[in-house]
Protein backbone atom coordinates (compact mmCIF):
# COMPACT_ATOMS: atom_id res chain seq x y z
CA UNK A 1 0.00 0.00 0.00
CA UNK A 2 1.05 3.74 -0.80
CA UNK A 3 2.48 5.34 2.46
CA UNK A 4 3.01 2.24 4.34
CA UNK A 5 6.30 1.39 5.64
CA UNK A 6 7.94 -1.57 4.27
CA UNK A 7 9.47 -4.30 6.77
CA UNK A 8 12.82 -5.17 6.84
CA UNK A 9 13.29 -9.23 6.39
CA UNK A 10 16.02 -11.31 5.97
CA UNK A 11 16.13 -15.06 5.57
CA UNK A 12 19.50 -17.25 7.08
CA UNK A 13 20.07 -20.62 6.60
CA UNK A 14 22.70 -22.26 9.48
CA UNK A 15 24.47 -24.69 8.59
CA UNK A 16 27.93 -26.66 9.58
CA UNK A 17 30.32 -29.14 9.58
CA UNK A 18 29.86 -30.83 6.31
CA UNK A 19 33.07 -32.85 6.60
CA UNK A 20 33.30 -33.38 2.38
CA UNK A 21 35.61 -36.24 1.43
CA UNK A 22 35.24 -38.34 4.80
CA UNK A 23 36.17 -41.73 4.45
CA UNK A 24 34.01 -44.16 7.22
CA UNK A 25 36.04 -46.76 8.23
CA UNK A 26 37.60 -46.73 4.11
CA UNK A 27 33.75 -46.06 2.78
CA UNK A 28 33.63 -42.97 0.96
CA UNK A 29 30.67 -40.34 1.89
CA UNK A 30 30.33 -39.09 -1.44
CA UNK A 31 26.75 -39.81 -2.18
CA UNK A 32 25.27 -39.01 0.58
CA UNK A 33 27.28 -35.54 0.33
CA UNK A 34 25.71 -34.85 -3.09
CA UNK A 35 22.43 -35.49 -1.67
CA UNK A 36 22.77 -33.68 0.67
CA UNK A 37 23.93 -30.42 -1.28
CA UNK A 38 21.14 -31.32 -4.20
CA UNK A 39 18.58 -30.86 -1.07
CA UNK A 40 19.98 -27.97 0.65
CA UNK A 41 19.50 -26.05 -2.90
CA UNK A 42 16.48 -27.05 -3.31
CA UNK A 43 15.73 -25.23 0.18
CA UNK A 44 17.45 -22.49 -0.29
CA UNK A 45 15.25 -22.09 -3.33
CA UNK A 46 12.15 -22.97 -1.62
CA UNK A 47 12.42 -21.18 1.80
CA UNK A 48 13.86 -17.80 -0.05
CA UNK A 49 16.72 -17.75 1.87
CA UNK A 50 19.41 -14.71 1.32
CA UNK A 51 22.29 -15.66 3.22
CA UNK A 52 23.73 -19.00 3.85
CA UNK A 53 26.27 -19.65 6.67
CA UNK A 54 28.71 -22.79 6.68
CA UNK A 55 29.90 -22.59 10.28
CA UNK A 56 33.23 -24.31 9.64
CA UNK A 57 34.65 -27.87 8.70
CA UNK A 58 33.22 -27.88 4.85
CA UNK A 59 36.18 -30.80 4.58
CA UNK A 60 36.89 -33.61 6.57
CA UNK A 61 40.86 -33.43 6.53
CA UNK A 62 43.70 -30.34 5.37
CA UNK A 63 44.23 -32.13 2.49
CA UNK A 64 40.52 -32.79 0.91
CA UNK A 65 40.26 -35.53 -1.88
CA UNK A 66 39.68 -33.82 -5.21
CA UNK A 67 36.04 -35.00 -5.48
CA UNK A 68 35.56 -33.21 -2.07
CA UNK A 69 36.55 -29.94 -3.90
CA UNK A 70 34.87 -30.34 -6.97
CA UNK A 71 31.84 -30.90 -5.21
CA UNK A 72 32.19 -28.15 -2.76
CA UNK A 73 32.65 -25.60 -6.01
CA UNK A 74 30.21 -27.48 -8.04
CA UNK A 75 27.92 -26.71 -5.28
CA UNK A 76 28.85 -22.77 -4.86
CA UNK A 77 28.41 -22.67 -8.70
CA UNK A 78 24.63 -23.69 -8.62
CA UNK A 79 24.10 -21.63 -5.30
CA UNK A 80 25.32 -18.20 -7.47
CA UNK A 81 22.35 -18.28 -9.44
CA UNK A 82 19.71 -18.44 -6.86
CA UNK A 83 18.00 -15.55 -4.97
CA UNK A 84 20.57 -16.30 -2.08
CA UNK A 85 22.86 -13.49 -2.69
CA UNK A 86 25.43 -13.84 -0.03
CA UNK A 87 27.23 -17.03 0.89
CA UNK A 88 29.70 -16.56 4.83
CA UNK A 89 31.98 -19.42 4.97
CA UNK A 90 34.44 -19.60 7.95
CA UNK A 91 37.05 -22.52 8.60
CA UNK A 92 36.76 -24.71 11.24
CA UNK A 93 40.01 -27.09 12.84
CA UNK A 94 39.37 -29.49 10.45
CA UNK A 95 39.67 -26.88 7.67
CA UNK A 96 43.45 -26.26 5.82
CA UNK A 97 43.68 -21.96 5.68
CA UNK A 98 45.69 -22.76 2.56
CA UNK A 99 42.87 -24.77 1.06
CA UNK A 100 40.31 -22.38 1.77
CA UNK A 101 42.03 -19.07 0.32
CA UNK A 102 42.91 -20.53 -2.55
CA UNK A 103 39.89 -19.87 -4.63
CA UNK A 104 38.67 -16.95 -1.63
CA UNK A 105 39.29 -13.59 -3.61
CA UNK A 106 37.83 -15.00 -6.99
CA UNK A 107 34.58 -16.26 -4.53
CA UNK A 108 34.60 -12.72 -3.05
CA UNK A 109 33.51 -11.14 -6.44
CA UNK A 110 30.43 -13.42 -6.75
CA UNK A 111 29.19 -12.42 -2.99
CA UNK A 112 30.54 -15.92 -1.46
CA UNK A 113 32.43 -14.30 2.11
CA UNK A 114 35.31 -17.18 3.00
CA UNK A 115 37.33 -16.38 6.32
CA UNK A 116 39.76 -19.28 7.08
CA UNK A 117 41.90 -17.59 9.86
CA UNK A 118 40.49 -14.18 11.29
CA UNK A 119 43.30 -12.50 11.59
CA UNK A 120 42.36 -9.62 10.17
CA UNK A 121 39.01 -8.95 11.96
CA UNK A 122 37.29 -6.22 8.89
CA UNK A 123 37.37 -9.13 6.43
CA UNK A 124 35.21 -10.60 8.58
CA UNK A 125 32.30 -8.00 9.06
CA UNK A 126 30.65 -9.17 6.09
CA UNK A 127 27.42 -6.39 4.96
CA UNK A 128 24.18 -7.87 4.03
CA UNK A 129 22.80 -5.96 1.38
CA UNK A 130 19.23 -6.70 -0.12
CA UNK A 131 17.72 -3.86 -2.73
CA UNK A 132 21.25 -2.08 -2.04
CA UNK A 133 19.74 -1.30 1.35
CA UNK A 134 21.79 -2.71 4.62
CA UNK A 135 19.89 -5.68 5.79
CA UNK A 136 21.82 -7.35 8.40
CA UNK A 137 25.65 -8.08 9.61
CA UNK A 138 27.34 -11.21 10.19
CA UNK A 139 30.57 -11.24 12.43
CA UNK A 140 32.14 -14.47 10.86
CA UNK A 141 35.05 -15.71 12.98
CA UNK A 142 36.12 -19.27 12.09
CA UNK A 143 37.89 -21.24 14.51
CA UNK A 144 40.29 -19.09 15.80
CA UNK A 145 43.89 -20.35 16.36
CA UNK A 146 45.97 -19.49 19.01
CA UNK A 147 48.14 -17.37 17.12
CA UNK A 148 45.22 -14.97 16.43
CA UNK A 149 44.08 -15.07 20.70
CA UNK A 150 47.89 -14.44 22.41
CA UNK A 151 51.41 -13.75 21.76
CA UNK A 152 53.03 -16.94 22.97
CA UNK A 153 55.29 -16.91 25.89
CA UNK A 154 57.05 -19.70 27.12
CA UNK A 155 57.79 -18.08 30.87
CA UNK A 156 53.98 -18.66 31.09
CA UNK A 157 52.62 -20.53 33.59
CA UNK A 158 49.63 -23.18 32.33
CA UNK A 159 47.18 -21.10 34.30
CA UNK A 160 48.21 -17.60 32.67
CA UNK A 161 47.82 -19.13 29.29
CA UNK A 162 44.77 -20.65 29.90
CA UNK A 163 43.29 -17.46 31.45
CA UNK A 164 44.81 -15.31 28.20
CA UNK A 165 43.34 -17.46 25.53
CA UNK A 166 39.95 -16.90 27.52
CA UNK A 167 40.35 -13.46 27.43
CA UNK A 168 41.24 -13.34 24.18
CA UNK A 169 38.20 -15.05 22.80
CA UNK A 170 35.75 -12.36 24.69
CA UNK A 171 37.86 -9.73 23.64
CA UNK A 172 37.70 -11.09 20.22
CA UNK A 173 34.17 -11.60 19.89
CA UNK A 174 33.29 -8.29 21.99
CA UNK A 175 35.41 -6.04 19.19
CA UNK A 176 34.14 -7.45 15.86
CA UNK A 177 30.58 -6.58 18.08
CA UNK A 178 31.49 -3.28 18.65
CA UNK A 179 33.00 -2.97 14.61
CA UNK A 180 29.55 -4.19 13.16
CA UNK A 181 27.36 -2.19 15.47
CA UNK A 182 28.87 1.17 14.90
CA UNK A 183 27.89 0.67 11.26
CA UNK A 184 24.73 -1.65 11.86
CA UNK A 185 22.25 0.70 12.97
CA UNK A 186 18.65 -1.32 13.49
CA UNK A 187 19.73 -4.56 11.06
CA UNK A 188 20.17 -7.62 12.87
CA UNK A 189 24.08 -8.65 13.85
CA UNK A 190 25.01 -12.45 13.40
CA UNK A 191 27.87 -14.31 14.62
CA UNK A 192 29.47 -17.32 13.84
CA UNK A 193 31.83 -19.37 16.10
CA UNK A 194 33.60 -23.05 15.76
CA UNK A 195 34.47 -24.27 19.63
CA UNK A 196 32.85 -26.42 22.20
CA UNK A 197 31.25 -23.84 24.60
CA UNK A 198 29.65 -24.34 28.23
CA UNK A 199 26.29 -26.24 27.68
CA UNK A 200 27.28 -28.30 24.99
CA UNK A 201 26.16 -32.07 24.33
CA UNK A 202 28.81 -34.08 22.53
CA UNK A 203 28.78 -37.44 20.76
CA UNK A 204 30.69 -39.78 22.29
CA UNK A 205 33.13 -40.92 19.19
CA UNK A 206 32.06 -38.15 16.90
CA UNK A 207 34.00 -34.87 17.92
CA UNK A 208 36.85 -34.47 19.26
CA UNK A 209 37.69 -31.22 22.02
CA UNK A 210 39.13 -28.46 20.28
CA UNK A 211 41.83 -26.97 22.07
CA UNK A 212 42.67 -23.64 21.64
CA UNK A 213 45.65 -23.62 23.49
CA UNK A 214 44.93 -25.54 26.50
CA UNK A 215 40.63 -24.21 26.37
CA UNK A 216 38.56 -27.32 26.26
CA UNK A 217 35.54 -24.89 26.16
CA UNK A 218 34.56 -21.40 26.20
CA UNK A 219 31.87 -19.52 27.97
CA UNK A 220 28.57 -19.40 25.88
CA UNK A 221 27.77 -16.08 27.87
CA UNK A 222 29.99 -14.26 26.04
CA UNK A 223 27.87 -14.77 23.01
CA UNK A 224 24.86 -13.34 24.03
CA UNK A 225 24.85 -10.00 22.74
CA UNK A 226 24.15 -10.86 18.95
CA UNK A 227 20.73 -11.26 17.30
CA UNK A 228 21.90 -15.01 16.23
CA UNK A 229 24.63 -17.17 16.56
CA UNK A 230 25.91 -19.63 14.10
CA UNK A 231 27.83 -22.33 15.73
CA UNK A 232 29.72 -25.72 14.30
CA UNK A 233 31.81 -28.47 15.51
CA UNK A 234 29.14 -30.25 17.42
CA UNK A 235 27.51 -32.69 15.46
CA UNK A 236 24.17 -32.58 17.48
CA UNK A 237 21.57 -30.24 16.65
CA UNK A 238 21.19 -28.31 19.59
CA UNK A 239 20.53 -25.21 21.39
CA UNK A 240 23.41 -23.56 23.50
CA UNK A 241 22.50 -23.16 27.02
CA UNK A 242 18.89 -22.96 25.91
CA UNK A 243 18.73 -20.03 23.93
CA UNK A 244 16.45 -20.25 21.30
CA UNK A 245 19.24 -18.13 18.93
CA UNK A 246 22.64 -19.38 20.08
CA UNK A 247 22.49 -22.59 17.91
CA UNK A 248 25.10 -25.82 16.99
CA UNK A 249 23.25 -26.95 13.43
CA UNK A 250 24.95 -30.50 13.56
CA UNK A 251 26.43 -32.35 10.46
CA UNK A 252 24.02 -32.80 7.58
CA UNK A 253 24.86 -36.28 7.65
CA UNK A 254 25.69 -39.18 10.52
CA UNK A 255 29.92 -39.31 10.45
CA UNK A 256 29.59 -42.27 13.55
CA UNK A 257 27.66 -45.04 14.61
CA UNK A 258 27.03 -43.09 17.64
CA UNK A 259 24.82 -40.43 15.52
CA UNK A 260 22.76 -43.40 13.86
CA UNK A 261 19.77 -42.50 15.38
CA UNK A 262 20.35 -38.12 15.22
CA UNK A 263 18.20 -36.38 13.43
CA UNK A 264 19.79 -34.12 11.54
CA UNK A 265 19.02 -30.88 10.17
CA UNK A 266 19.41 -27.41 9.69
CA UNK A 267 18.50 -24.35 10.64
CA UNK A 268 16.11 -21.41 9.37
CA UNK A 269 16.64 -18.03 10.80
CA UNK A 270 14.21 -15.18 9.80
CA UNK A 271 13.91 -11.95 10.94
CA UNK A 272 11.22 -8.95 10.23
CA UNK A 273 12.17 -5.93 11.46
CA UNK A 274 12.90 -6.30 15.20
CA UNK A 275 12.09 -10.10 15.26
CA UNK A 276 13.12 -13.08 14.65
CA UNK A 277 12.22 -16.43 14.16
CA UNK A 278 13.90 -19.83 14.51
CA UNK A 279 13.09 -23.49 13.19
CA UNK A 280 14.83 -26.12 12.22
CA UNK A 281 14.26 -28.07 8.80
CA UNK A 282 14.47 -31.86 8.97
CA UNK A 283 17.13 -33.17 6.24
CA UNK A 284 16.89 -36.38 4.92
CA UNK A 285 18.71 -39.71 5.84
CA UNK A 286 20.83 -40.56 2.44
CA UNK A 287 22.20 -43.96 3.89
CA UNK A 288 20.98 -45.74 6.97
CA UNK A 289 23.44 -46.85 9.82
CA UNK A 290 22.83 -49.25 12.46
CA UNK A 291 24.33 -50.72 15.61
CA UNK A 292 23.66 -53.81 16.07
CA UNK A 293 24.23 -56.38 19.56
CA UNK A 294 22.69 -59.85 20.04
CA UNK A 295 23.89 -63.81 19.52
CA UNK A 296 24.26 -64.92 15.95
CA UNK A 297 20.68 -65.96 15.31
CA UNK A 298 19.75 -62.75 16.36
CA UNK A 299 22.03 -60.57 14.63
CA UNK A 300 20.78 -62.58 11.20
CA UNK A 301 17.24 -61.81 11.47
CA UNK A 302 18.43 -58.15 12.28
CA UNK A 303 20.51 -58.62 8.79
CA UNK A 304 17.60 -59.57 6.68
CA UNK A 305 15.23 -56.85 8.21
CA UNK A 306 17.51 -53.64 7.47
CA UNK A 307 19.12 -55.40 3.89
CA UNK A 308 18.40 -52.83 1.32
CA UNK A 309 20.44 -53.37 -2.19
CA UNK A 310 19.48 -50.59 -3.85
CA UNK A 311 21.39 -48.42 -0.80
CA UNK A 312 23.13 -50.46 1.53
CA UNK A 313 23.06 -49.52 5.34
CA UNK A 314 26.08 -49.20 7.28
CA UNK A 315 26.38 -52.35 10.11
CA UNK A 316 27.95 -52.03 12.95
CA UNK A 317 27.52 -55.67 15.24
CA UNK A 318 28.57 -56.71 18.33
CA UNK A 319 28.87 -60.39 18.75
CA UNK A 320 27.18 -62.22 21.67
CA UNK A 321 28.35 -65.27 20.89
CA UNK A 322 32.20 -66.34 21.52
CA UNK A 323 32.57 -69.92 20.18
CA UNK A 324 31.33 -68.73 16.49
CA UNK A 325 34.24 -70.07 14.24
CA UNK A 326 35.83 -66.92 12.26
CA UNK A 327 35.39 -69.33 9.49
CA UNK A 328 32.22 -68.68 9.89
CA UNK A 329 32.10 -64.79 10.79
CA UNK A 330 34.23 -64.39 7.39
CA UNK A 331 31.40 -66.41 5.41
CA UNK A 332 28.73 -64.30 7.20
CA UNK A 333 29.95 -61.14 6.20
CA UNK A 334 30.29 -62.07 2.53
CA UNK A 335 26.71 -63.44 2.27
CA UNK A 336 25.26 -59.94 4.58
CA UNK A 337 27.01 -57.67 2.08
CA UNK A 338 25.81 -59.94 -1.01
CA UNK A 339 21.98 -59.78 0.60
CA UNK A 340 22.05 -55.87 0.91
CA UNK A 341 24.05 -54.41 3.78
CA UNK A 342 27.55 -52.82 4.52
CA UNK A 343 29.18 -54.32 7.75
CA UNK A 344 31.50 -52.41 8.68
CA UNK A 345 32.43 -53.87 11.92
CA UNK A 346 32.06 -56.64 13.44
CA UNK A 347 33.47 -57.68 17.34
CA UNK A 348 32.97 -60.36 20.05
CA UNK A 349 31.54 -59.36 23.25
CA UNK A 350 33.71 -61.63 24.87
CA UNK A 351 36.85 -60.16 23.50
CA UNK A 352 36.35 -56.63 23.93
CA UNK A 353 35.24 -57.20 27.84
CA UNK A 354 38.54 -59.04 28.10
CA UNK A 355 40.44 -56.20 26.97
CA UNK A 356 38.62 -53.53 28.52
CA UNK A 357 37.78 -51.36 25.34
CA UNK A 358 35.00 -49.90 24.24
CA UNK A 359 33.96 -51.27 20.56
CA UNK A 360 34.11 -47.91 19.13
CA UNK A 361 37.73 -48.02 19.89
CA UNK A 362 38.04 -51.64 18.28
CA UNK A 363 39.56 -52.25 15.04
CA UNK A 364 40.42 -48.65 14.09
CA UNK A 365 43.31 -48.41 11.35
CA UNK A 366 46.32 -45.78 11.52
CA UNK A 367 44.88 -43.74 8.80
CA UNK A 368 41.38 -43.73 10.01
CA UNK A 369 43.21 -42.12 13.33
CA UNK A 370 43.53 -38.15 13.87
CA UNK A 371 47.18 -37.18 15.89
CA UNK A 372 45.29 -36.48 19.14
CA UNK A 373 43.53 -40.57 18.64
CA UNK A 374 47.17 -41.42 17.95
CA UNK A 375 48.54 -39.48 21.16
CA UNK A 376 45.85 -41.06 23.30
CA UNK A 377 46.46 -44.96 22.34
CA UNK A 378 50.04 -44.24 23.13
CA UNK A 379 48.86 -43.19 26.70
CA UNK A 380 46.88 -46.09 26.85
CA UNK A 381 50.22 -48.40 26.43
CA UNK A 382 51.93 -46.56 28.86
CA UNK A 383 50.00 -48.06 31.54
CA UNK A 384 52.89 -48.61 33.99
CA UNK A 385 53.32 -44.65 34.23
CA UNK A 386 50.29 -45.07 36.32
CA UNK A 387 48.97 -41.21 34.79
CA UNK A 388 46.27 -40.35 36.50
CA UNK A 389 42.69 -38.43 34.63
CA UNK A 390 44.13 -34.95 36.09
CA UNK A 391 47.96 -35.66 34.14
CA UNK A 392 46.69 -37.57 31.51
CA UNK A 393 44.29 -34.44 30.78
CA UNK A 394 46.94 -31.62 30.99
CA UNK A 395 49.16 -34.38 28.72
CA UNK A 396 46.31 -34.28 26.40
CA UNK A 397 46.28 -30.27 26.38
CA UNK A 398 50.27 -29.97 26.36
CA UNK A 399 50.35 -31.95 23.08
CA UNK A 400 47.40 -30.64 21.21
CA UNK A 401 49.18 -27.18 21.79
CA UNK A 402 51.94 -28.24 20.22
CA UNK A 403 50.05 -30.00 17.16
CA UNK A 404 48.55 -26.32 16.45
CA UNK A 405 50.78 -24.85 16.30
CA UNK A 406 52.77 -26.98 13.57
CA UNK A 407 49.42 -27.06 11.84
CA UNK A 408 49.60 -22.70 12.13
CA UNK A 409 53.29 -23.21 10.78
CA UNK A 410 51.85 -25.60 7.74
CA UNK A 411 48.83 -22.77 7.15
Amino acid sequence: MIGRKRKKRVNILHTSDWHLGQSFKNRSREAEHQGFLSWLLQVIEEQDIDVLIVAGDIFDTSNPPNYALKMYHNFLADIIKTQCRDIVIVAGNHDSISTLEVSKDLLKSLNVHVVASGENQEEGIVQILKDDKLKAIVCAVPYLRDRVLRNANESKSSIEVENELREGMKTYYKSIYDKAKEISGEVPVIATGHFTTTGASISPDSERDIYIGKLQNIDSDMLRGFDYVAMGHIHKPQKISQQNTLRYSGSPIPLSFSEANNQKSVVLVKFVDAEVKVDTLDIPLFKKLYRLHGNFEEIQTKIEAIADLANPPFVEILLKDSEILNYDINDFIYQSNQAGVDILMLKREKEIQERGLAIEDESITLRELDPLDIFDKRLEGEAHLNVDTAMKQNLQALYAQVLEECQNEDN
